[in-house]
């Protein structure tokens, strides 16, 4: 896939002007975000959600740096208070601010990508607790499988030749923001540092839409502290907006969904590029064509998001109760780091579902769950001497997990023609199947430590492991 995309890149270069990619194509995303600095530097505060003045602007805008928009422009979704960011690159020219913009992207690219191989190669090993058989995982270097360079190096070769990789760096999206924000989340998460992923993870909350499972779901696992992060946090941003942006908030609140609504309901829309069961629904059953939604098409969409809900929420809570009450003298460190990376890898591949906006592009943090759900595998071969081969589980995962892999660079021009957005499907058996592993997360990290052999107390074995 890596030389198929140089390939294309390449060839790019010898096609003429009016067959190839050219720079007034890329980062029309980013005129959005270039938008809502000039308005809040210019005190506009009051035009974000306005969508002729965002249009007015943007149209005048293109028409000066010579972009190809045509009739369509980019409206302001996000938070009042994330326009702040962009005010010093509103006063900026538009595309020598998109070029920091994007390299400010690739930055928090390679910050995540090096966190994400850390976190599938780091080595693991059991310390005893007490004499009866209880362990704790610790970094160090012994207790896991060698890993070379070809092993991490996957990690920024599949995120790099990765479609949402390539669509938010051509876009000028703010997709790699929100990788190096969950990846954090997560890192914090695993370590089982509440208050920390709290407050990290609130940050998350510029787009809405990515942050409101992955909170629920954290506090649900590492209780009131992660809590009492996010809502630090959360109060640090609505002290931005209520003191820097006054009256933005209301806007917010009352013109966002009037502009989702203009938008998606009284104009034709690109569901294909979302990947959420309200716009599977919508395009398999009325195409992207103006007009409100059919009954037919509320009704499974609001069944489904209950199904898939319930389908995560039941499969948290059974893990969890594996987790407390598993097998007699089996490690509980050891079954909670288990469930835990399952819990994280199954919360993010199921958020996109759940929401009523979620697109394509910010598939990019499925990496996360990629990671762990690949650490978790290791682990598992390395720990049972028996076992040959994959299981059935995992096999299913990494065959369906390929075919998302790959779909997602057709999706968008099938879906437009076929009015079935496939990613849709493929994700939600990717995320059926992350439940299912998570289901059983606890038991099998409990029946694999508990075969193991009886350590001594821990002062009788402190000078071999110190050796």
């Amino acid at each position: 896939m890596a030389l198929a995309l140089a390939t294309f890149v390449v060839g790019n270069q010898f096609v003429g002007a009016d067959r190839s990619v050219t720079t007034d194509m890329i980062g029309h995303d980013f005129l959005a975000f270039y938008t809502a600095g000039h308005f809040v530097g210019n005190g506009r505060a009051g035009d974000l959600y306005n969508l002729e003045a965002v249009k007015a602007f943007q149209h005048d805008l293109a028409k000066k740096e010579g972009l190809q928009i045509g009739p369509s422009f980019g409206p302001w979704w996000n938070p009042p208070f994330y326009a702040w960011p962009f005010v010093p690159l509103a006063r900026l020219p538009y595309f020598t601010a998109l070029r920091i913009w994007q390299a400010i992207a690739l930055c928090c690219a390679a910050a995540s990508i090096a966190i994400l191989c850390w976190m599938l190669v780091a080595r693991l090993r059991r310390v005893p607790l007490s004499a009866e058989t209880a362990y704790e995982l610790r970094l160090c270097r012994e207790d896991f499988p060698a890993s070379s360079w070809k092993v991490w190096a996957l990690v920024p070769l599949l995120v790099a030749a990765s479609s949402p990789f390539i669509q938010a760096l051509s876009h000028g999206q703010n997709t790699f923001t929100s990788l190096l924000i969950v990846t954090l989340t997560v890192a914090a998460w695993r370590g089982r540092r509440a208050l920390l992923a709290g407050l990290v993870g609130g940050l998350l909350f510029y787009k809405p839409q990515l942050g409101a499972i992955v909170a629920a779901v954290m506090v649900f696992d590492l209780g009131w502290r992660a809590l009492a992060g996010l809502a630090a946090t959360g109060t640090a941003l609505l002290a931005v907006t209520l003191f820097t942006l006054p009256g933005s908030l209301h806007d917010y609140q009352a013109l966002l969904p009037a502009n989702l609504h203009t938008m998606q309901i009284e104009n034709a829309y690109l569901w294909e590029r979302h990947v959420t069961l309200k716009a599977f629904w919508r395009l398999l059953m009325q195409g992207r064509e103006a007009g409100g939604p059919l009954l037919a098409v509320t009704a499974l969409t609001w069944t489904c998001v209950a199904l898939a809900g319930a389908w995560l929420f039941l499969a948290a809570v059974r893990s969890r109760r594996d987790c407390a009450t598993g097998q007699a003298g089996a490690p509980t460190a050891d079954r909670r780091a288990a469930r835990t990376d399952a819990l994280i890898a199954a919360t993010i591949a199921t958020g996109p579902l759940l929401m009523p906006f979620h697109f394509d592009y910010d598939l990019l943090l499925l990496a996360v769950p990629a990671v762990l759900t690949a650490r978790h595998v290791r682990l598992q071969l390395h720990r049972d001497a028996q076992a040959a081969a994959l299981t059935t589980i995992d096999r299913w995962l990494l065959g369906v997990w390929s075919l998302l892999y790959l779909w997602m660079f057709v999706n968008a021009g099938t879906g437009m023609h076929s009015h079935v957005n496939v990613t849709v499907v493929l994700l939600g058996c990717v995320a059926a199947l992350l439940g299912v592993r998570l289901f059983r997360s606890g038991r099998q990290a409990a029946r694999q430590i508990a075969s193991l052999p009886p350590m001594a107390h821990p002062r009788a074995v402190a000078r071999p492991l110190a050796a």
